[in-house]
């Protein structure tokens, strides 16, 4: 995907924010508390409400985006240039470069995006990530956050 075609599919954040809940949708959200795979979406709060206990989780929640609070459009831009970059699109991607083009005044938090993204493109373990951001050829794809891989039980103690 060429960074024109990227522009084009993903032009702003409500377009991000929606695409990511499509693919949270596909994936199936579970609940933390009860493991039900049921969900309610919650227009005027913009979370998941468990069918089954109530609980709600935003939709960030157990994923790689899990307690940012950068805009979604970071995440794909992010998420974009270091696949563009390991696929060899581009020379290579430093953190200040990208803090820069986002016009973010935080190193820090864009460090810690980018850092999230490549640790979860190393694991390839299914029980580690089953599919928050992927980039493959044209296409991103969901993958969970390895949190959300404890068991039900494990989170309760």
């Amino acid at each position: 995907m060429s960074i024109k075609e990227f522009i084009a599919q993903f032009p702003d954040e409500n377009t991000c924010r929606r695409k990511f809940k499509e693919f949270r949708d596909e994936q199936g959200v579970r609940c933390p508390a009860c493991g039900c795979m049921e969900h309610y979406w919650k227009k005027d709060k913009e979370c998941y409400e468990c069918k089954n206990c109530g609980r709600r989780q935003s939709l960030r929640a157990n994923t790689l985006m899990h307690g940012s609070q950068l805009p979604f459009r970071y995440w794909f831009i992010a998420i974009y240039m270091v696949y563009a970059v390991n696929e060899g699109l581009w020379g290579g991607l430093s953190v200040s470069e990208l803090q820069r083009q986002l016009n973010h005044k935080h190193y820090e938090a864009i460090w810690t995006m980018i850092q999230k993204i490549k640790s979860n493109r190393k694991h390839k373990t299914e029980q580690l990530i089953l599919k928050i951001m992927a980039f493959n050829e044209r296409h991103f794809s969901s993958v969970c956050h390895p949190l959300a891989m404890k068991p039900v039980m494990a989170q309760r103690k």
